[in-house]
């Protein structure tokens, strides 16, 4: 005759891994990508506990072979998965509060009003120029990036903001210590408004520097109010022959 108290005991475990795999499940589905690898992979490890511990019911049943082989390793799977989901989702939660301070050496990002302040910076470096003139950039051996609204193969919208920091970002990857210049600022604020345009640069301006690259952009601060450039300047560095508002 079976025990009862066995039954409920391993029964409750089995209930128990089952309830916390439908809920990575469903966790999984509806958490932000940075998670989902996460209840992604609880879900499996609970799926497995989950079927151990359905082996302990049916062992009260019927008999299994190699069932205490089984048992055992299922005890270590059970641990293992407590202990990674533990682990895992307090590195993300510690990541997600406290995260690490970036590596950068040094600032490196410049507002400058003519490409000549920063023509010594560019000369023996690999370049990538954004620019409306990629001919001015041939005597830099610079990587073109040609801003343009014609549907030209070897163009990109201004209004492709992700399209430029992307190539941004690549170039920095395959280039350490590379300088990115970024003369046609104008023009994208004409297409997509200074608002967008800010976020874009200060947000291309960080994936730079915590990627050892430079970052120069070229303005002319009468295309801009007050307040827009006194915004720029905080987050870049001005040489000193840049004229200030």
């Amino acid at each position: 005759m079976v025990d009862f108290l066995a039954f409920v005991y391993r029964a409750s475990l089995f209930l128990i891994f089952l309830a916390l795999m439908v809920y990575s499940i469903r966790q999984y589905i509806e958490s932000p990508s940075e998670f989902k690898s996460l209840f992604r992979n609880s879900s499996i490890l609970f799926g497995v506990a989950s079927l151990v511990r359905f082996v302990d019911i049916l062992y009260l049943y019927i008999s299994i072979p190699y069932y205490h082989e089984i048992h055992a390793l299922g005890h270590v799977a059970v641990l293992v998965s407590i202990s990674w989901v533990y682990v895992s989702f307090t590195k993300r939660l510690t990541g997600f509060f406290y995260p690490k301070e970036p590596k950068i050496k040094g600032v490196h990002a410049y507002l400058v009003t003519s490409l000549i302040e920063v023509e010594s910076l560019l000369r023996g470096s690999k370049v990538l120029a954004i620019t409306r003139n990629p001919e001015i950039y041939r005597k830099y051996n610079a990587k073109v990036v040609w801003v343009t609204t014609t549907k030209e193969k070897h163009g990109v919208s201004p209004t492709a903001l992700h399209v430029i920091l992307d190539l941004a970002i690549r170039f920095a990857q395959e280039n350490k210590g590379g300088v990115v210049v970024l003369d046609c600022v104008e023009f994208l604020i004409l297409y997509n408004g200074f608002k967008s345009t800010y976020k874009f640069l200060t947000n291309l301006k960080d994936h730079l520097l915590t990627r050892g690259a430079k970052l120069v952009i070229i303005l002319n601060p009468q295309a801009l109010d007050k307040k827009e450039w006194n915004l720029l300047r905080r987050e870049f560095i001005q040489p000193e022959n840049v004229l200030s508002l």
